[in-house]
């Protein structure tokens, strides 16, 4: 079977990698005879990491080229139909499409005819040419601009199989206006992951905490108010990080995206005006793959994180954790895991409520800690389960226009809709 794994892999940001990186140990583990070729922002560097074959969304243009000049000109006409072109060449070498994670429906950062109308073209070829096109624990919403949310909703209908990560996500379609009767809910796949070793104890009894620093200017690339959403944001960070040293905790800044570390590089140098001795309380390891993150995230004691796989690793590794989220992805996690009491918007957080939040962790994080690797080994449970229908789905060749049921619980009802906890 020739299957195609598709998204924005090999581009920086550490979590959607890892995803790939989790269906690819996951097709290799329990596949047979499959070949893979990933569909991604960066062929080159994900061949690198992970062996397998790659091949760009796009054709790659040169941008100094008199064919790209022309192509400006007419407003990317050209380019389009040259990229419909070319998927359509590339999707009839496949059996399979697959959406391994990530969250592949919403519009963060970008414009309707980037990332909405590329996956509405290679979801619609792919319908056209009667593939199977699978999404596998995706995250999905918001999509607020109104192109964007036809486009992707579009490309989920077209889709064969569907399970999302968080009800949240499942919710925020059926909003919309697609069909998710037959879908599922299942965790996130990179919670397949193996975590790293604990590192042997330092006989330093300062608490470590990680903090994760992220480059956010505001959920909408068009934002007029970025910049000031930016600072207003990192100098809350600072004033509680600047809390932290005060009352002699040691922190360990943590990223999820290679752009987040200009926002380190400001972060440490807003600290360092405060005249704190920023270089025996303060770490920061660039890293560049999840699992060198996560390596970071075991040195701590607990963390306090906006990115989603930050989160992600963090309670995979039974770090108690605190969110200051810019997506209901981040909350429906910590729901999930009962935890909502421990969660604010990046963007409006209160700083003295997230001092009373850390504190209350503090006080309660062995509790904490057993209950959050408690709830990663019924995900695992979860996530073999999904396993065991996608094997089912993929394998069978008189499943192509139809959602597998999956085997239900003794009472009846989907995993999708079951209660957690």
């Amino acid at each position: 079977m020739r299957i195609g794994l598709f998204g924005l892999f090999g581009g920086g940001n550490s979590g959607n990698d890892a995803s790939l990186e989790s269906m690819i140990a996951f097709l290799r583990r329990r596949g047979s005879d499959t070949h893979l070729v990933c569909i991604c922002a960066n062929p080159a560097r994900v061949e690198q990491m992970y062996g397998i074959a790659a091949k760009r969304m796009s054709p790659e243009l040169d941008e100094q080229s008199i064919g790209n000049t022309i192509n400006r000109m007419l407003f990317r006409v050209p380019s389009r139909l040259l990229g419909i072109w070319y998927a359509i060449q590339e999707t009839r070498k496949l059996d399979v499409i697959i959406v391994p994670g990530t969250g592949f429906l919403d519009d963060f950062q970008d414009s309707p005819f980037g990332w909405p109308f590329t996956v509405f073209k290679w979801c619609l070829i792919a319908w056209l040419l009667r593939k199977k096109i699978v999404f596998v624990c995706i995250g999905a919403g918001p999509i607020r601009n109104r192109l964007s949310r036809f486009f992707m909703k579009k490309a989920a209908q077209f889709a064969t199989y569907r399970s999302y990560r968080d009800l949240a996500s499942k919710q925020f379609m059926q909003s919309i206006g697609v069909n998710v009767d037959r879908d599922n809910i299942y965790p996130d796949i990179v919670f397949n992951l193996a975590s790293p070793a604990s590192p042997p104890p330092d006989g330093d009894a300062a608490i470590n905490v990680g903090v994760g620093v992220m480059s956010y200017f505001g959920w909408s690339r068009g934002n007029t108010n970025r910049e000031n959403i930016y600072r207003h944001y990192l100098d809350k960070l600072n004033a509680f990080v600047a809390w932290l040293l005060d009352n002699g905790f040691r922190v360990r800044l943590l990223t999820g995206d290679e752009g987040d570390w200009s926002a380190i590089q400001d972060f440490i140098e807003r600290i360092k005006s405060t005249d704190r001795n920023v270089y025996d309380q303060v770490a920061a390891v660039r890293t560049h793959t999840l699992r060198e993150l996560m390596t970071e995230i075991v040195k701590t004691d607990l963390v306090v994180v906006s990115r989603y796989h930050n989160l992600v690793s963090a309670l995979k590794l039974g770090r108690p954790a605190i969110s200051l989220e810019y997506s209901v992805k981040n909350r429906s996690l910590m729901v999930d895991m009962n935890l909502d009491d421990y969660c604010q918007s990046i963007e409006t957080f209160d700083l003295d409520l997230l001092k009373q939040q850390f504190n209350r962790v503090l006080d309660q994080r062995s509790d904490l800690r057993n209950q959050i690797l408690g709830w990663d080994e019924e995900f695992a449970r979860r996530l073999s389960t999904q396993e065991d229908c996608l094997l089912e789905f993929l394998f069978d060749r008189n499943s192509a226009v139809a959602l597998p049921l999956c085997s239900l619980p003794a009472d009846g009802t989907p995993h999708s809709d079951r209660p957690i906890g």
